[in-house]
């Protein structure tokens, strides 16, 4: 309206309303011009708007993305000196480390075997009373009050006692008490480095990749190196010893029968007369007669025997409620490695003490004859012969060594580091 009466004062009070449309219509342009010039000037306030917030919303992301590689990269830095820790701690070879495992296994050992060697004398026995002659010879070769395959751990101990005290207990005794040192300083010592190769390797190949995470050996790792402490110790140490002593406990039995005449080397004091016999008959390496039986039961009962003892590690904790360091954790543990030990090793040990008494070749001709005269059912229950005595023995004896390590190695890394 109030440009209406200014064009009417310009132009007096009786312009039409034609004049007035006219000079409107003209003005329009310019108008137009205005409003287009307006709506640019918005569109470029606008644009400079949404373009303030696009920066300001990327620089927001980057310095998300700036603080999160700063806090990786500060893991990554404090990984890899764990990693260069555990690679120090298992890799850098201490010496310390195998002279404290020598020592410990060493007194492990001799506690064990002084412990529970009348075990192994009864299973030994009850082993080598396995006939492997056809049924009708079977019959008529007991003499009588002697042993036979039927008899149970409790005559078998009875005929021991009647037929030399309990001093018969510990027959062949003296070898592997010294042996014994031998062969747990070489297992455990073994299986140790064997842990420390494996993890120094698989921290190399995580390294590699960029994972600096501290290495941590699965159950399968476990196994194979006791498995290959096992193998290194059955070939070096237990199948001479336990050869000798195989002969020396079988000699017991002929003498106590009256049936020495079946001595292919005669009577022999002890284990160095059963040495000296079979190197003039058999060269040196006559003493390792069963070795190839004694490396698989090994290979597989050892290995099973530290798959087993970690395996208690992880489980037994949880059932005692106890720190996993404490010593009830330590003999439960234990336990388990004996028992699953023999479920596997049995049927071996009995091949080889047929083999290493003589009454057999190979323990693959022992497991022929005994199919073919007796089936399957009856060969597994032979072979299983002293299965009393063996995990008797074998559980608690497991528990006795695996925490008197445990203990002494303590001791020695704390006391001479």
């Amino acid at each position: 309206m109030e440009f209406l009466h200014k064009f009417r004062r310009k132009n007096g009070e009786e312009a039409s309303n034609s004049a007035l449309f006219d000079h409107i219509s003209m003005q329009t342009p310019k108008l137009s011009v205005l409003d287009e010039r307006n709506n640019e000037g918005s569109k470029a306030s606008g644009s400079y708007i949404i373009g303030t917030m696009k920066d300001q919303r990327e620089l927001s992301i980057s310095s998300q993305n700036a603080s999160e590689t700063h806090y990786e990269t500060q893991r990554m830095m404090d990984i890899p000196s764990l990693a260069v820790r555990q690679n120090k701690y298992y890799s850098d070879g201490k010496s310390n480390e195998v002279r404290n495992s020598i020592l410990s296994g060493s007194l492990a050992g001799m506690l064990s075997v002084s412990i529970f060697h009348p075990f192994d004398v009864i299973r030994t026995k009850m082993q080598s009373t396995t006939r492997l002659a056809s049924k009708e010879v079977t019959k008529t070769i007991s003499p009588k009050g002697g042993i036979s395959s039927s008899s149970g751990p409790l005559a078998v101990f009875s005929h021991t006692i009647q037929n030399g005290g309990f001093r018969a207990f510990y027959t062949g005794f003296s070898f592997p008490l010294a042996a014994q040192a031998c062969y747990k300083a070489t297992v455990f010592t073994v299986n140790r480095v064997t842990q420390n190769s494996i993890v120094s390797y698989k921290s190399k190949q995580q390294q590699e990749l960029g994972n600096f995470e501290p290495v941590k050996l699965t159950l399968q790792d476990h196994f194979l190196c006791g498995a290959i402490a096992g193998s290194t110790n059955a070939l070096v140490f237990v199948s001479p010893v336990e050869y000798v002593r195989s002969q020396l406990i079988a000699q017991h039995t002929h003498i106590a029968e009256g049936t020495t005449h079946l001595l292919k080397y005669g009577v022999m004091k002890g284990p160095i007369d059963v040495v000296k016999a079979t190197y003039k008959d058999k060269g040196v390496f006559g003493l390792w007669k069963g070795a190839g039986i004694t490396l698989v039961r090994d290979f597989f009962g050892i290995g099973t025997f530290f798959l087993c003892f970690e395996l208690g590690k992880r489980t037994v904790p949880s059932i005692t409620g106890k720190e996993t360091s404490s010593k009830i954790n330590t003999i439960g543990a234990g336990m388990m490695a004996g028992f699953g030990c023999w479920c596997i090793a049995l049927p071996m040990d009995a091949l080889k003490t047929l083999v290493q008494t003589g009454k057999a070749k190979s323990a693959k001709n022992v497991v022929l004859k005994l199919l073919a005269r007796d089936g399957v059912v009856s060969t597994a229950k032979q072979l299983c012969t002293g299965w009393q005595l063996a995990f008797g023995r074998g559980t608690p004896a497991a528990a006795v060594t695996l925490t008197t390590y445990s203990t002494a190695y303590h001791f020695c890394n704390t006391r001479f580091g």
